[in-house]
């Protein structure tokens, strides 16, 4: 077990917890070019670049969007000619980089996962 001893002692008494961002999808227009972006973080952590990522997407896009993950990024572009409302629900764990299990260790300091509903709106 990973304790407090080999860690920064911040790292064990301040809880750090993927977020996914509190927005709204850009509305999209049928026919044209749509780009939005997701950017996700790890609360109280100025270092949220030292993390995975582990994305799991379950999207009802239509015929023409694509949903791209890069890094801590979730982007959605494409062209679509279907006008309607979509539901994008993600799911996000993360894990440090110096995480490591392989002995059967239990890091007691884990991030918290997150999981957060979007909707898209494809209009005229």
């Amino acid at each position: 077990m990973t304790t407090c001893e080999s860690l920064d002692f911040a790292d064990c008494i301040i809880r750090k917890d993927a977020e996914l961002p509190d927005k709204e999808l850009k509305r999209g227009h049928a026919g044209q070019y749509y780009y939005d972006e997701l950017k996700a973080s790890v609360n109280n952590d100025s270092d949220d670049d030292g993390y995975y990522y582990n994305f799991s997407i379950a999207e009802s896009l239509p015929e023409g969007l694509d949903v791209i993950v890069d890094g801590r990024y979730v982007i959605f572009e494409g062209i679509t000619l279907k006008k309607g409302q979509y539901n994008i629900y993600i799911s996000l764990e993360v894990d440090p980089y110096e995480y490591d299990d392989e002995e059967g260790d239990i890091d007691v300091c884990r991030i918290g996962n997150t999981s957060r509903r979007y909707k898209l709106i494809i209009g005229d």
